[in-house]
């Protein structure tokens, strides 16, 4: 079995994540087969300016051989994509599921990546690691922690100076219509097995309500592992633009920009089109009138100073 030789850094025992660890083996997220990578691996540089990247320090664009961290790589997709997205890399890719993990190792072996190395560990306890990354990539994993912050502190302390962290992280006012729905799971008292989870879908998708209706247009409805993670997650934080601008600032990183270029697009549409797309204040503005722009998640890329 793949998942005997993955290393493990150290026996996970914070509480939070051995629950988070035990939904992800019972249920690896996502299960996927296909995935398009990039044809052509570029330099930092390259990505930077693609990317649009409001850089305080122009110096990561010099790195040649990056190394990168993925925090919280799932079933390898994360892993994979940034491999291929970045010419002359080495990946070091954690997660808490070996299930997962050895889902990862699988599909990089398939597509020939051995520039990937895969490790099980928390990432409160990535300090043992003793090593520094110049890319930093953690997203969709810092919200379901106990204390995201403490999470997130333990990664900047392992970016090198002038490295760059890209976060994602679930939108309050995007979610709303989930939070509604998971009040509802718990003032049901609705368990986690298959049957319960699919009995549950079904009503949903019988029902006329608002709320409910929303959760029957994301393409994670259909497939039980991904309305596990949807809507019956044992731990989820929400934060808002004002939260991470604060977070920013307690953290010593600077805000380079968001990733999604429709959002992008769609700000300066309302905003105008000289607007400052690196100001959080004026994000946090244009998401109030249009909740649904970031419905997966806020994604974007910071600097440590």
């Amino acid at each position: 079995m793949i998942a005997k030789d993955i290393p493990v850094l150290e026996e996970i025992s914070d509480d939070v994540s051995l629950k988070v660890r035990e939904q992800y083996e019972e249920s690896p997220y996502p299960r996927w087969v296909k995935l398009g990578v990039s044809t052509k691996a570029k330099p930092i540089a390259a990505v930077c300016d693609e990317l649009k990247l409001q850089l305080y320090s122009e110096n990561i664009k010099n790195v040649t051989a990056p190394s990168i961290l993925i925090a919280g790589c799932g079933t390898g997709q994360h892993s994979i994509v940034t491999a291929s997205r970045f010419s002359n890399c080495h990946v070091t890719a954690v997660d808490l599921s070996l299930a997962s993990l050895a889902y990862a190792q699988r599909k990089s072996n398939e597509f020939c990546f051995t520039n990937i190395d895969y490790l099980q560990a928390d990432i409160l306890h990535l300090h043992q690691m003793d090593k520094e990354f110049d890319i930093i990539q953690s997203s969709g994993v810092l919200h379901h922690m106990d204390e995201p912050m403490a999470g997130w502190r333990v990664l900047v302390d392992l970016l090198k100076p002038g490295g760059l962290i890209k976060i994602g992280l679930y939108s309050e006012l995007a979610r709303h219509h989930i939070v509604r729905v998971r009040e509802e799971i718990a003032a049901l008292s609705v368990g986690t097995s298959e049957a319960d989870i699919r009995k549950f879908r079904q009503s949903i998708a019988e029902s006329h309500d608002e709320n409910h209706q929303r959760l029957t247009g994301s393409n994670d409805f259909f497939s039980l592992s991904t309305i596990r993670d949807l809507i019956f997650h044992v731990q989820e934080h929400r934060f808002t633009l004002p939260q991470i601008k604060n977070c920013l600032e307690k953290l010593g990183l600077k805000f380079c920009g968001f990733e999604d270029k429709d959002a992008i697009f769609n700000f300066r549409k309302f905003q105008g089109k000289e607007v400052d797309i690196y100001d959080l204040a004026l994000w946090h503005q244009y998401e109030e009138n249009n909740s649904r722009s970031f419905g997966g998640m806020y994604i974007f890329w910071c600097q440590k100073l």
